[in-house]
């Protein structure tokens, strides 16, 4: 899979935080071994028979000792609420970018501007012009024809099928039925007969497209719901963007400045290191300050990000699946008579469409990474 430049930058950042945090507790793992060795030894020394003076110091070294790795367990405690407090700020300004749907912009609107003008009748030969014949017919009959007058008033309300109003629900029945009318009621002379089997071609245009349009809906009824999870989503980045900068201290402005509003993915990189070593400061001197709860501080909000960044995850995943639902549309109608010679187009539209998701986000990954994303002391 191709990464981009902003992602590779974000894992190189996350995995030196990674590397840095592991090696620290290594070393700290280390001296707690041997510092526990040591104690061990001493303590089996003082059963030695030894003088009072001996055993004096023996004790006063113990203390030390023990002091020294009371001291390191703290250090070790430390070092990872650091490197998870540093992984977890840096996933969360991450999101930032990656919840602009920018990304896509280009390739959607393309492949959506084409999904969509597939179902416009307008936009297949001939169809125009028949049409103002049959609105001609609709508007001089509908006082002696009810079903030409719900075709009127449908018409209407709902807008006008040569502007590419869509043919879906209550509007297709009725328009089927009103060119069944038309159709019926031409005549049988040459020049009718040539009409009759243009009205026939277009009736079955328009029974095509509204089957088009209906299987085309069952697919983008999901994006409505996405598109709402995705706003609740974003509500709650804002709010936790505002809650951590808050706690590590920094200006708002000053961060829209060096990284939101920042178009050089180098220096957002660059800030970003920077930060990593704030959030350490900030973590060190929360534990000075604040001895009892200075792991809450942190905490709460480390599980907090988690969960954003699950739920964001989850959402990626779903955009990926209901992207990969209009293969299904497409299969269905390659071979049909109207609409099947644009499916084409439209696959390649939509590879496109894929390749640029794929590019930006990989679900399944964003999700694992996610669960992985801090370490445990």
């Amino acid at each position: 899979m191709k990464v981009s430049l902003e992602q590779a930058l974000k894992q190189d950042l996350l995995k030196s935080i990674q590397l840095k945090t592991d090696s620290l507790d290594d070393q700290l793992g280390t001296r707690l071994q041997d510092l526990d060795q040591r104690i061990q030894m001493l303590d089996q020394s003082l059963n030695i028979n030894s003088s009072e003076a001996q055993k004096i110091d023996k004790l006063i070294e113990r203390v030390k000792l023990i002091e020294d790795f009371q001291q390191a367990e703290k250090d070790a405690e430390l070092n990872i609420y650091q490197g998870n407090y540093q992984s977890a700020v840096i996933n969360l300004v991450s999101m930032e970018r990656e919840l602009r749907p920018l990304i896509l912009f280009d390739a959607a609107r393309d492949f959506f501007m084409t999904l969509n003008s597939i179902g416009n009748p307008t936009q297949y030969q001939g169809f125009t012009n028949w049409y103002k014949g049959f609105q001609t017919y609709v508007e001089e009959n509908k006082s002696e024809s009810p079903t030409l007058s719900v075709v009127s008033n449908l018409v209407s309300l709902t807008g006008d099928l040569s502007a590419g109003t869509p043919i879906f629900g209550t509007f297709s029945q009725a328009l089927f039925m009103g060119m069944s009318n038309y159709i019926e009621n031409i005549g049988s002379s040459k020049k009718d007969r040539k009409l009759r089997d243009q009205s026939q071609e277009m009736f079955e245009l328009v029974a095509e497209l509204g089957q088009y349009t209906n299987d085309k809906n069952l697919i983008e009824t999901e994006w409505e719901s996405i598109d709402t999870e995705l706003e609740e989503l974003k509500e709650l980045y804002a709010q936790n963007l505002d809650k951590n900068l808050k706690i590590l201290g920094i200006d708002k402005k000053e961060f829209e400045g060096k990284y939101s509003n920042e178009n050089d993915a180098n220096k957002r990189y660059e800030y970003l290191n920077e930060l990593t070593s704030l959030i350490a400061g900030r973590v060190k001197t929360e534990r000075e300050t604040n001895p009892k709860n200075w792991k809450n501080t942190f905490y709460n909000e480390m599980a907090e990000i988690q969960s954003l960044k699950i739920r964001f995850g989850g959402i990626t995943f779903r955009i990926s699946e209901n992207i990969s639902k209009y293969n299904g549309l497409i299969a269905k109608y390659k071979n049909a008579k109207h609409v099947g010679l644009r499916m084409n187009d439209l696959e390649n539209k939509l590879n496109n469409l894929k390749s640029a998701f794929d590019t930006a986000f990989n679900p399944l990954e964003y999700i694992n990474s996610a669960n992985k994303m801090y370490k445990v002391d």
